[in-house]
């Protein structure tokens, strides 16, 4: 699927572009575990969130070695939700986020929850990046209320150990219920990275979840989503990247 696009940028070589073209600081991460992802960002300030990091020392040392901003790293073990309601001082004083990676618990509710929350700290010439938003078969779309368990995994056909879930579903929930205060979209690459960011003033009433419009979101299926990709997606080839990169370093989102 991925093959046939000029370029497949990965999730680290597109937040590294935005932090090469601009002046942001900060960088925020949900669900960033063995630190892979977070380690390799250069940004001045980094704050990583996850409830069960799993970064021995030995690696920090590592890439503190290799990326002395590393220095500045702030770790929360905790779950996402509970970052964004008892950390609030903190993210005041951090300053608004250049860029937010949200690639925590893989489910629709929790994506979804990520991003609403982000929004309230995001620049606004910042940029949202979703993981995991094209799952390559039904097995990785598997809709979870937390992890997948054994038996789930054993009942899903075709299940190979790559694991999406269900985090799709957040952009055409906000597709539908922020058109015309947000641009999102899918590129191409990557499992899929949903671009989120803003057009125009967000009102705190626009983060509150609609709950009819989630349950109606909730319904799709894998079929629906398989039928109707590039609309419920907003799907782009992955050299859109480019486009995304030139319109933040410029200033000049959706202008």
């Amino acid at each position: 699927r991925f093959k046939n696009n000029k370029i497949c940028m990965n999730r680290v070589e597109l937040i590294q572009g935005v932090f090469k073209r601009t002046s942001f600081k900060n960088y925020l991460e949900i669900g960033a575990l063995s630190g892979n992802t977070f380690l390799r960002i250069k940004a001045k300030y980094k704050t990583a969130v996850d409830p069960s990091f799993k970064i021995p020392f030995e690696k920090k040392v590592k890439w503190l070695i290799k990326e002395p901003k590393n220095f500045n790293n702030k770790y929360f073990k905790e779950e996402s939700d509970s970052f964004f309601t008892n950390r609030k001082t903190y993210l005041k004083k951090v300053g608004s986020l250049g860029v937010v990676l949200v690639d925590g618990l893989h489910t629709f509710r929790a994506s979804l929850n990520d991003v609403l929350n982000s929004l309230k700290y995001l620049d606004k010439n910042g940029i949202i990046i979703m993981h995991d938003c094209y799952p390559s078969n039904e097995a990785a779309a598997l809709p979870t209320k937390l992890f997948p368990t054994e038996q789930e995994q054993k009942s899903a056909k075709g299940w190979t150990g790559e694991w999406c879930g269900d985090v799709w579903k957040t952009i055409p929930y906000l597709l539908e219920n922020l058109q015309g205060l947000l641009d999102v979209h899918v590129l191409n690459c990557d499992h899929g990275l949903g671009i989120i960011r803003i057009k125009n003033k967000i009102d705190e009433k626009d983060l509150v979840i609609s709950e009819s419009q989630f349950s109606k979101i909730n319904k799709l299926t894998y079929k629906d989503f398989e039928q109707n990709t590039e609309a419920l997606l907003n799907l782009k080839p992955a050299d859109y990247a480019e486009t995304i990169l030139s319109e933040i370093s410029a200033g000049n989102i959706n202008k």
